[in-house]
Order: structure tokens, then C-alpha cells, then sequence
């Protein structure tokens, strides 16, 4: 779903295929090679141009039927590889055995069917995600040193530190790495970095203000203080509990009217 390899849905590839019919030389070859005795033909890196236009124009549409096929085969079922061959060919030929409308109306079915499929099976998993989440913070919330805020969000402080506590003003340098709540790690950041307070996710925005300059601490984020239902990337899922390893390195107070003016 993700392959960037002649970028078209099903519906995109069909109409390739079906394109192909009106391109007068592409029947007449077609045509010229069904007559003559069959030959299979060969393509190598020192072939011409033109044939590994050929080429790549096939395998490009064969790898995308085979990437939808790995990956939606749940909702599609298993191709029939004869017959994607065989529609390839006759479209190529001008002699599609179904009519163009019998072949646009089978794939918006299909399209529908697939699209129906995966937006159950996202909200199963969104769903499950939900309530795996509850379960674990519903146990993390007995760990020692686990405290809870009236939002959800839980903390545990590792290391005090000394110096100031942001305000949502405020920009600050962490330090951090983020997992999920089966340990795997979505993202990390070993040296400094910075973040305006105000523009992060909201368990970061309320955590940060509960630690201190120089100080280390673990949040344990409700999806509704992360990324909620829409999830992000490829590992934060749907309605994911996150957990993240936090220093906070230093504050940034914002900067004074005087000094931003003078920058200007």
C-alpha cells in the first residue's frame, strides 16, 4: 500500500491496462507477436531502451498487483494469476472478455470491499489498543513511585534536579527515548534537543511542568494525551499508551520584547 512503484490503486492499474488498448502500436506489436511462433522474451541490463520500457512497465504493474495481494489479501482473496495474465493480454489486444463497464464496476466493488475491510480492521485494532492501554495503566498506577494526575497522565521522578520548572511559555532541551507499552522504541534522542512547551503533545506540555532543570523522569501518557486515535507513523497505533524516558537538559525562558526587537 505504501510502494511507490507505478503509484496507482487497483482501479489505477486497470485503467493502465485498459489504457494500452488505444495506443495503436502497442496492439500492432501485440498483434505481430501473437502471429509469430512463441518465443519468451528476454530482457537483460544491455537490452535497448525501448525493451526495458517494456520490461519495467510490466514488472512495475506485477510488482503492485503483488504488493496488494501480500497485503490485502484478507479483503481481496487469492488472485487468480491466469486470469490477471490473460486480462493483461486481452486488454493489451483490444479483446477484453467482460465489457469496460463489467470490468470499472467489478473493481469499484472491489475498491469499496477493501476499503470497508480496512477501516474495520482499524478500528478493531484502535479498539483493542484502547483497552490493552486501560489494562496497563491501570496495573503502572500500583508501581512504586508511580503518581497520577487528575488527566491520567502518570509520572514517576528518577532524578529530582535542581534547577527551574517550565511553564508552557517556555522552551526546553531533553533528552529522551519513547516506547510503547510492549518495549518497542518509536523514537530516541541521545543529544539535546529543543521543543517550544506549548506545541507538544499534551502528557508532555503537563509532564515537563512537574520536573525540574537537571532532573530525569518516566511518563506513562494515556493515548488522549498523545496521539489518540489517529496514532502516528508506522509503530504509534491508534489510541497507544506511550512511554517515555525524559531529562530535562535545560530551560529556555521565552525571549524578552527587547531582545526580539533588536533581533529584528
Amino acid at each position: 500500500m505504501k510502494k511507490n512503484l507505478l503509484a496507482v490503486s487497483v482501479l489505477g492499474a486497470a485503467a493502465l491496462m485498459l489504457a494500452a488498448c488505444g495506443e495503436d502500436k502497442a496492439v500492432a506489436a501485440a498483434n505481430d507477436s501473437a502471429a509469430a511462433p512463441a518465443k519468451a522474451a528476454v530482457v537483460t541490463a544491455e537490452s535497448s531502451f525501448d525493451d526495458k520500457v517494456s520490461y519495467s512497465i510490466g514488472a512495475s504493474v506485477g510488482t503492485y498487483i503483488a504488493t496488494i495481494q501480500r497485503d490485502q489479501s484478507e479483503f481481496i482473496g487469492n488472485l487468480n494469476q491466469e486470469l490477471v495474465i490473460q486480462g493483461f493480454v486481452d486488454a493489451i489486444n483490444s479483446k477484453t472478455a467482460l465489457s469496460e463497464k463489467d470490468i470499472a464496476d467489478t473493481l469499484v466493488a472491489l475498491d469499496q470491499k477493501v476499503r470497508e475491510g480496512l477501516e474495520k480492521k482499524a478500528a478493531d485494532e484502535a479498539q483493542k489498543n484502547l483497552e490493552e492501554g486501560k489494562k496497563f495503566l491501570a496495573e503502572n498506577a500500583k508501581a512504586e513511585g508511580v503518581q497520577t494526575t487528575p488527566s491520567g497522565l502518570q509520572y514517576k521522578i528518577i532524578a529530582e534536579g535542581s534547577g527551574k520548572v517550565p511553564t508552557t511559555s517556555d522552551t526546553v532541551r531533553v533528552r529522551y527515548k519513547g516506547t510503547t507499552i510492549d518495549g518497542q522504541v518509536f523514537d530516541e534522542q541521545k543529544d539535546p534537543i529543543a521543543f517550544p512547551l506549548a506545541n507538544i503533545i499534551p502528557g508532555w506540555t503537563e509532564g515537563l511542568q512537574l520536573m525540574k532543570e537537571g532532573g530525569k523522569a518516566m511518563l506513562y501518557i494515556p493515548s488522549d494525551l498523545a496521539y489518540g486515535e489517529m496514532g502516528a507513523g508506522d509503530l504509534i497505533k491508534p489510541n497507544s499508551v506511550l512511554i517515555f524516558e525524559i531529562e530535562l537538559v535545560e530551560v529556555v525562558p521565552p525571549a524578552a520584547p527587547e531582545a526580539e526587537a533588536a533581533a529584528q
